[in-house]
């Protein structure tokens, strides 16, 4: 499994080795044999991805693309992009009192989540997914 990580933000460093076992993590669990494209973004750039593919004029906190179907049988299959703004991270992080690095790795998993299938839409699934994404962030020891 490969783990892509594109940098096409200067706001906050990226500990891409931290950012690639957390992925690694969540995709073992799950059990799926995949390869993965990260993308770290302002909000600018995040803001014209959102408007152009799903129609929203507004930057967001993270995107997710799937890419395949978990039944595709393929050689090598690439899951799916996940876009994460960099921007929004460092507000969020201020705001909450917390490392921007962990905010980005919140973002990372929650994107990655999105494409193994989760869902965030109603309260139990919400919940469902919160619980999945401490439990990646406390794994990858930055909880």
């Amino acid at each position: 499994m490969t783990i892509g990580i594109v940098n096409r933000q200067r706001l906050a460093p990226l500990d891409r080795k931290t950012l690639r076992a957390l992925c690694q993590r969540l995709l073992i669990e799950h059990e799926v044999q995949a390869d993965l494209s990260l993308c770290y973004v302002d909000d600018a750039e995040i803001r014209a991805l959102n408007a152009r593919y799903l129609g929203h004029g507004h930057a967001t906190d993270v995107l997710a693309f799937p890419l395949l179907s978990r039944a595709e049988p393929v050689a090598v299959r690439l899951l799916g992009e996940v876009i994460v703004s960099v921007e929004k991270a460092i507000t969020e992080a201020a705001r909450r009192r917390i490392p921007v690095a962990r905010e980005i790795a919140l973002y990372t998993a929650h994107g990655v989540l999105h494409l193994l299938g989760y869902d965030d839409h109603d309260p139990a699934d919400r919940r469902r997914m919160r619980r999945a994404e401490r439990q990646a962030l406390a794994a990858a020891g930055l909880l």
